[in-house]
């Protein structure tokens, strides 16, 4: 690879890795309106959060593309990063910079489990209130969590009826 290629493929990887730290301070961002039920800054993250996930798509395609171009095989390493890459210092920061990335993209993995939770936690309780709200009392329930029967009262009630 030669130093021009170098400097263009370092160039975008720079490029990936501010898409990537916007992401993660967008993860935070949905999280806190998340938290505060601010349902027009939550559009708007969600909004933000998959413009720049398209973006990196594309940069990512972008890189493919780029790594094609220099002969590299990129079905096989990990995100395309050439074999010998301590050749000469250029190399090491390309290097260093799937190693950033990579260790972005764990964090944002994290970050998106951790508001997925977040995000189930609220509809479990949206779906209690909205059963207090249609007064159904939590002993009527016909099946418990696990999908096994749960008290007898509304059962009985259902075979009555």
């Amino acid at each position: 690879m030669t130093e021009q290629q170098l400097t263009e493929l370092n160039t975008l990887l720079e490029q990936g890795i501010l898409l990537l730290e916007s992401l993660n301070s967008i993860y935070d961002k949905e999280l806190e309106a998340l938290s505060s039920k601010d349902l027009d800054r939550l559009s708007d993250t969600t909004q933000e959060k998959m413009a720049l996930l398209n973006r990196f798509h594309d940069f990512t395609l972008e890189r493919v593309e780029l790594l094609k171009s220099f002969g590299y095989n990129t079905e096989i390493g990990d995100y395309g990063l050439p074999d010998a890459v301590e050749e000469n210092p250029s190399q090491r920061v390309t290097a260093e910079h799937y190693v950033v990335i990579k260790q972005h993209l764990k964090e944002l993995q994290q970050k998106n489990k951790r508001n997925e939770q977040a995000i189930h936690r609220s509809q479990q309780n949206v779906t209690q209130l909205l059963a207090i709200v249609r007064g159904h009392k939590k002993q009527d329930q016909l099946y418990n969590k696990a999908g096994s029967s749960g008290l007898y009262k509304a059962q009985n009630r259902i075979g009555k009826a």
